[in-house]
């Protein structure tokens, strides 16, 4: 936990269980997209770690080329995360993405990102941090299918208040997908993340911290309803750090349902 493989904070550095939902309500218009989502994740076995989110955001597509298959999409979202005592953090964010559509099923993108990240203090100190994203994609899906694979290369720069906090990173992430017969569809995902911190991690431990992180996993989702699907999930994690506290591995599961809703 969890799949984004480069967020880095301080509630996700060990393996817990997790009681999550979320939903988001879109809205299209065109090549304008908005939205608004809420979401909560209760940890059955420390209550300090639950966390409830609200976001907003939109994104409008620009074509470039006249036969559609270049596209700037401008995108920029707010987030606020609370616990159970009070504000964790406020995060914004502004993105930028050229997308290509070339050949038959290929689509390509290049996305930069940067958000500030405003901690808060209660609990530590020194995590306020600006935070640059470059992502090279492709995506293929073979035409009539639906199959797809997709590939990504992500370079990550946290630059927070407090250097031991701040880190170089570099990731890759390979996700497929398939359908199993009539009714499941079968995905596979594999990602890589390496860190590289600025400043010693602790007194007790005055080194400069490295992780490097594996996650593997595989699940299955089948239609209940027309609007309501199931999904089970396995995967495993390999959290590798030169700080003793910091490293750790094990299995991970994911059980849920997924509903979408359109008018």
């Amino acid at each position: 936990m969890p799949p984004d493989i480069i967020e880095s904070d301080i509630d996700q550095e060990r393996l817990a269980a997790v009681i999550g939902s979320e939903a988001t309500v879109t809205y299209l218009q065109g090549d304008t997209r908005l939205f608004a989502g809420a979401g909560v994740e209760v940890f059955p076995t420390d209550n300090l770690l639950n966390r409830y989110a609200l976001s907003l955001g939109a994104s409008q597509d620009v074509p470039i080329a006249n036969n559609g298959r270049v596209r700037l999409r401008l995108g920029a979202r707010f987030d606020h995360v609370s616990g159970d005592e009070g504000r964790v953090y406020d995060r914004v964010r502004a993105d930028g993405q050229l997308i290509l559509r070339h050949g038959a099923g290929h689509t390509s993108l290049a996305r930069f990102r940067y958000g500030y990240r405003d901690q808060s203090e209660a609990r530590f100190s020194g995590f306020d941090q600006s935070e640059w994203l470059s992502e090279l994609r492709h995506t293929y899906r073979p035409p009539g299918s639906q199959s797809a694979i997709n590939l990504a290369a992500i370079i990550a720069d946290v630059d927070a208040e407090d250097d031991r906090y701040s880190y170089r990173g570099l990731g890759f992430r390979v996700i497929g997908s398939a359908p199993l017969g009539d009714d499941f569809l079968g995905y596979a995902r594999a990602s890589y993340f390496g860190r590289d911190y600025e400043d010693r991690f602790s007194n007790l431990y005055p080194i400069a911290r490295r992780d490097d992180v594996w996650r593997v996993s595989a699940g299955v989702e089948h239609p209940l309803t027309r609007s309501l699907n199931g999904l089970i999930e396995l995967g495993y994690i390999d959290h590798q750090s030169n700080i003793p506290t910091r490293d750790f591995s094990g299995l991970t599961g994911r059980v849920g349902v997924r509903w979408r809703l359109e008018p």
